[in-house]
């Protein structure tokens, strides 16, 4: 019987990546001092991340988000809400956001395109 390859849908290439990521309900202000909350990615592409969350945010919901790719560079980047999704993992549910991100500067973007990159290449 002939073995069926899965084609990768997705337009970026994307890596499985545990940092912290600011998020709060869109205010168009990438200053992250207060009213936000912390989660945590799951993977990530140049076009959006799978986020760990508390409580789903509502489909469609715009959000400002600051992704901490290393120690000491922050990505603010605006992305939308696209549906959750709940795993179970040893008994305990995790929630997850779909996020697309909508608007990054470009050295955003080039940078981590870069981070990625040198993740996929790290893992072989």
């Amino acid at each position: 019987m002939a073995e069926t390859k899965r084609t990768e849908k997705r337009r970026f290439p994307r890596i499985e990546l545990n940092i912290p990521v600011k998020y709060r309900a869109f205010r168009n202000d990438s200053i992250f001092s207060s009213n936000f909350s912390v989660g945590r990615s799951k993977d990530i592409s140049v076009g959006g991340l799978k986020l760990a969350v508390g409580k789903h945010n509502p489909v469609d919901t715009k959000l400002d988000m600051e992704i901490e790719l290393t120690s000491n560079l922050f990505a603010y980047v605006v992305g939308k809400v696209l549906g959750g999704l709940d795993e179970e993992i040893n008994g305990v549910t995790h929630r997850y956001d779909r996020v697309i991100f909508l608007e990054m500067d470009k050295e955003i973007k080039d940078a981590l395109t870069r981070f990625i990159f040198e993740g996929l290449k790290k893992r072989g």
